[in-house]
């Protein structure tokens, strides 16, 4: 597994998209902490905080489900991958192997462009609050992990980076582009009393839109999501909150590495 992860990391960071996603997180973050250069300080949530967070949502999913399935389909369709079947690796270690490689490089680009941006910040007279600044960073990193682990499943279910491409695009699309449209067009559909509840459970069921909540809960802003969301704010305000994030995190990890590890060994046998 050391050895996949180490050749995973190489392989970022030899491309050279690889530098692009450090100038673009560099410029994003640099720009919007220059618009509240006049204001007394970035401290909770804010206007400006609410950009960094819709602009994070929009583009880290897109990008990791992307780097994460083109990892799994590139090897497909080179052959790399049935070469790799004939050396003494499970699938499981294979799989634990990219994604640690990809989280490391992605998470030492987004981490180094963050760091610089602060910088640039920091020398332009912006107060930046430590606090804030480690929900956003935290909020990044996990947005990552969850599409990252994404991608490698789209990857294993895909036969084509085409196929792969237009997996990312439509679940990119669906979670984070149409989900509170198509959240609104479905619990129409039900009785107004199963609303409440279900509201809840989907949160769950879309891991961008339940950290965007544990997210501003957080920062004391649980107030913004009304009175039906009380039960929730309180549970994650309290010690029990990072125990569940925790629990979250391996629980959907757990789940799309075994459907992964399922659809790789149908495939080893083809």
């Amino acid at each position: 597994m050391t050895n996949l992860w180490l050749s995973e990391w190489k392989t970022m960071t030899r491309q050279r998209s690889y530098y692009l996603f450090l100038i673009l997180w560099v410029l994003v973050f640099s720009l919007l902490f220059l618009l509240e250069r006049n204001n007394a300080g970035l401290s909770s949530f804010t206007n400006v905080t609410g950009t960094i967070v819709n602009i994070l949502l929009y583009l880290l999913p897109l990008f990791m489900l992307i780097i994460g399935s083109f990892s799994i389909t590139n090897e497909m369709e080179s052959g790399q991958w049935q070469l790799l079947c004939t050396y003494p690796v499970s699938i499981p270690a294979y799989l634990f192997g990219k994604f640690a490689g990809l989280m490391t490089a992605q998470s030492a680009v987004f981490t180094l462009s963050f760091g610089i941006s602060m910088v640039v910040g920091n020398l332009s007279g912006i107060k930046l609050s430590l606090p804030w600044l480690l929900g956003i960073y935290l909020f990044s990193l996990l947005l990552i992990y969850v599409f990252l682990i994404l991608g490698l499943f789209l990857g294993t279910a895909a036969k084509t980076r085409w196929k792969a491409l237009m997996a990312s695009v439509a679940a990119w699309f669906f979670l984070i582009m149409i989900w509170p449209t198509a959240l609104i067009a479905i619990l129409g559909l039900f009785p107004y009393p199963m609303i409440d509840p279900l509201m809840k459970v989907a949160m769950l069921l879309n891991p961008a839109e339940f950290l965007r909540f544990f997210l501003i809960i957080q920062w004391d802003s649980g107030a913004i999501f009304g009175a039906s969301y009380d039960a929730v704010v309180h549970l994650f305000q309290s010690g029990a909150g990072w125990i569940i994030l925790i629990g979250y995190m391996m629980v959907y990890l757990l789940i799309l590495f075994s459907l992964s590890i399922l659809f790789l060994k149908r495939r080893r046998f083809l």
